[in-house]
């Protein structure tokens, strides 16, 4: 993908993430893995994104990339998960913008669980062209440079916490069997309503599941972003617009944050990606004459 490099305009991280969430203090934070929210240069800048109705976000954003790379890059991409990732992908599918060209794998109920059992019977698997496979095997069907994964709202209750993030590593080491050049991109589970959660799935321990997950991505030089910030309240809850059921599902405002941290995510990865090749180039004054 070729890589341009534009000048772009920053609304503070502070004001933006005042209402967006901070996930609860934890380390698991969009400061530390994406850029602040970029706004295009003749934007009016509102005091925070939720002050903005979804359909106005996307326009006020500067992308940085064009459109065209956005579809080249995420078009090279296969987004994996369980009902919420779902629920992108039919969000997804009525965009004229870059996501429309995103590839899934995705499932409700699904989960590294499922992921591992074998295709048969009434075992979870996502379908690819009508026919239900294992991940390992649907994405060098699909022929995609790069997997962003999400799972554990179906894991943390059978497994806890350590045990849903070992399987985690299992799945994750399987694809990468059949697909050793895959680029692997983990996104963050995602808050429950406020005083909502269920047992083991609250949202204490969805923090410490994603700090888990961040370490993992580290640990293997896996890439980690998180999605869990843009639709929380603040207060380390699911906002109540971006809650669907009244419980864990997204509503469409929900996927645009998702579709503009998206932005400023493949931003961030081109910019990584140019000043590294920068960064191998010799100096013409090094070269021999």
């Amino acid at each position: 993908m070729k890589i341009r490099r534009r000048k772009r305009y920053l609304l503070c991280a502070a004001a933006a993430l005042l209402v967006l969430g901070d996930c609860s203090g934890t380390a698991v934070c969009a400061a530390q893995t994406l850029p602040p929210v970029t706004l295009s240069s003749d934007a009016s800048m509102p005091e925070t994104l939720l002050d903005v109705s979804g359909d106005d976000i996307l326009p006020m954003l500067d992308p940085g990339l064009s459109d065209e790379e956005l579809r080249a890059y995420y078009g090279d991409s296969v987004f994996i998960g369980d009902s919420i990732m779902l629920g992108f992908r039919n969000y997804s599918a009525k965009q004229e913008t870059y996501v429309h060209d995103i590839q899934f794998l995705a499932a409700g109920s699904y989960g590294v669980n499922n992921a591992l059992k074998p295709v048969k019977g009434d075992n979870v698997h996502p379908k690819y062209n009508g026919q239900k496979y294992q991940l390992w095997d649907a994405i060098p069907l699909i022929g995609s440079k790069r997997a962003f994964i999400m799972f554990g709202m179906n894991d943390i209750a059978p497994l806890g916490l350590e045990g849903a993030r070992d399987k985690y590593k299992e799945l994750i080491d399987k694809i990468l069997e059949t697909s050793p050049d895959l680029e692997i991109h983990i996104i963050s589970m995602t808050y429950t309503l406020k005083g909502k959660g269920k047992k083991v799935l609250n949202n204490t321990n969805i923090d410490a599941y994603n700090l888990l997950l961040q370490e993992m991505a580290e640990e293997n030089g896996w890439k980690y972003i998180d999605l869990c910030t843009v639709t929380s309240d603040g207060e380390g809850n699911l906002a109540a617009d971006c809650c669907s059921d009244g419980f864990v599902h997204l509503t469409k405002t929900a996927y645009t944050l998702w579709e503009a941290e998206l932005i400023n995510y493949a931003n961030a990865v081109a910019s990584e990606e140019e000043e590294a090749a920068e960064g191998t180039q010799i100096p013409a004054d090094a070269l021999p004459q």
